[in-house]
């Protein structure tokens, strides 16, 4: 418990008057004092009043932080007044000791009553203390020599005026206000202690300042602070290099950061600043912001690494900021600054990609046009996909997936919809082509197989008489075509004929034409209802299939 609190618990204990029992009601301690206090000695006057005569007056003195007396005076005398109301005094010299004594009273009056005060008086002996020496050495300190040595003497006068060592004090090493170590005064007061001032990441007390011995008291001496001596810091210069993994260029990805923080020491070389944060940036000249990636801190070598995503950026920086606290207060630290610039300007560029690529219709009409679709995106440092919306994409088609031609180009629309038309020519693969723009990667889409045929056609379909009688024959034509660049006949196949009753709502299979060399087929049916006649080619892996319009024929 410090001592000032001790002080003010005592002094509320010097209110504490104990009554002991018989008739003690008009038993009263008034007063006590020391009336001649000297060094080592004094004598101790009582006042007290009671309704019978006082026959007894005991003084015991003990040290404010003791519990037992060290003296116990009960040689009192009444000096003057009257045996129920006066002074009594110590016939002889008490004794007394360093520090602060606290003197209790005991009253016991004919009656047999006996009142207690069980701190009548308090006497301040406490020894005046001052540092009759104190240095530090060295006087200058820097990170590579880091302990500075307190060395002094703390002393009290005695009765003769001489100066006696403080024996066991508490020395609090004083920097800038602030402890940062304590030494113990030996049996003459002397103390040398070696202090190691330190520098963490984050918090230091190797700073310039005031160094300085202070001793807080007790209860026997008073406190005291030596003269000050300026500990000054010599600032050791720093260097940063700054370098990655693999270059950031490629926004969304991870790379590490790395470099070295190095200090000057005294002799001028280099070494490893370690245990020291380093703060990570990255700046965008196009959109004029700043990513702060945090700090990361040194190992035992003063090498670091962080690992980041790489945002939009162009230039990559490495800050050492040595600005530390001590008790709250932002204080420099024995290092100086540094900063380092990548030597390059790294521009980072957006991975785009193709999504929901398709290649309609498939099959395709030999010569038609068959339309590529897809969504390009490109994907930020958080992994959110943006649409492109800049620049032209290609459409490209290959037979074997090794060889590429161009056949068709686009833009990208405002949610990077890509919808490119070409011409079905043949079976094969298509792709999507993007070559980049700006800050855009190119990239090329997955592919997607489409199957090119002829076209065909059923034409002049005709489902005939009309009107027809019940019962009669009913004869369904046409020609089978396919188309290149003018149509032709297409022979030798088979074309499916389907009737659909009137007030009916599905088709039934009810026979099979083949064609001639001239595509030419013709089916004869009974008439029983009235109805829709229609042919249909059901094509192969060369000719798509058709078709025919619709006839309607009534039958009565």
């Amino acid at each position: 418990m410090p001592f000032a609190l001790l002080l003010s618990v005592a002094l509320a204990a010097m209110l504490i008057v104990i009554a002991h029992p018989a008739s003690a009601g008009a038993l009263t301690i008034r007063s006590a004092k020391a009336t001649t206090p000297g060094w080592s000695t004094t004598q101790i006057e009582v006042s007290a009043a009671s309704d019978s005569p006082i026959t007894k007056i005991t003084a015991r003195l003990r040290l404010f932080d003791r519990d037992e007396p060290f003296a116990t005076a009960e040689d009192f005398a009444l000096v003057s007044g009257t045996a129920t109301d006066g002074v009594w005094r110590t016939s002889q010299q008490v004794p007394l000791e360093l520090g602060l004594i606290d003197i209790g009273v005991d009253a016991t009056d004919a009656s047999g009553a006996t009142v207690t005060k069980a701190v009548a008086i308090r006497l301040d002996r406490r020894g005046n203390t001052r540092f009759s020496e104190f240095t530090i050495s060295p006087s200058t300190v820097d990170i590579d020599h880091d302990t500075v040595t307190y060395a002094g003497r703390l002393v009290y006068k005695d009765g003769d005026g001489n100066d006696v060592g403080v024996p066991g004090a508490t020395i609090c090493l004083n920097l800038n206000g602030a402890c940062v170590g304590y030494g113990k005064a030996g049996s003459d007061g002397r103390f040398s202690t070696p202090v190691r001032l330190y520098i963490r990441a984050d918090d230091t007390n190797m700073i310039n300042g005031d160094a300085y011995a202070s001793y807080e008291g007790s209860s026997q001496y008073f406190w005291a602070d030596s003269t000050r001596s300026p500990l000054k810091v010599r600032t050791q210069l720093t260097r940063l290099s700054i370098g990655f993994s693999s270059l950031p260029t490629v926004i969304g990805t991870t790379v590490q950061v790395t470099g070295r923080l190095e200090r000057k020491k005294a002799d001028g070389q280099w070494t490893g600043a370690a245990g020291q944060d380093v703060r990570i940036y990255a700046w965008d000249p196009d959109t004029q912001k700043e990513t702060d990636f945090g700090k990361t801190r040194t190992r035992s070598d003063g090498s670091y690494s962080k690992s980041v995503v790489v945002p939009q950026a162009g230039q990559w920086f490495a800050d050492f900021s040595p600005y530390l606290k001590r008790n709250g207060a932002v204080v420099l630290g024995p290092y100086a600054p540094s900063n380092e610039l990548f030597d390059d300007v790294v521009y980072s560029y957006y991975r785009t990609s193709f999504s929901r690529f398709t290649m309609s219709p498939s099959p395709a009409g030999k010569g038609a046009q068959i339309t590529a679709n897809a969504v390009l995106t490109k994907r930020t440092a958080t992994g959110a996909a943006l649409p492109v919306t800049t620049s032209y994409v290609d459409l490209e088609f290959s037979k074997d997936k090794k060889h590429w031609t161009w056949a068709g180009q686009g833009r990208p629309g405002a949610n990077g919809q890509v919808k490119i038309r070409a011409t079905a020519v043949s079976s094969g693969y298509w792709r999507l082509h993007y070559f980049g723009w700006a800050r855009e990667l190119a990239s090329v889409g997955g592919t997607a197989y489409a199957t090119v045929k002829y076209r065909t056609a059923v034409s002049g379909f005709n489902a005939k008489p009309e009107p027809v009688r019940k019962g009669k024959t009913i004869t369904v034509s046409g020609t089978l075509k396919y188309r290149t660049s003018t149509w032709h006949a297409l022979g030798r196949k088979n074309v499916n004929i389907y009737f659909q009753a009137h007030g009916s709502k599905s088709w039934s299979y009810v026979g099979t034409a083949a064609t001639d060399r001239y595509g030419r087929w013709h089916k004869g049916f009974k008439a029983r209802k009235d109805g829709t006649w229609m042919a249909k080619y059901a094509g192969n892996v060369t000719y798509l299939a058709a078709s025919s319009v619709k006839d309607y024929v009534d039958v009565r």
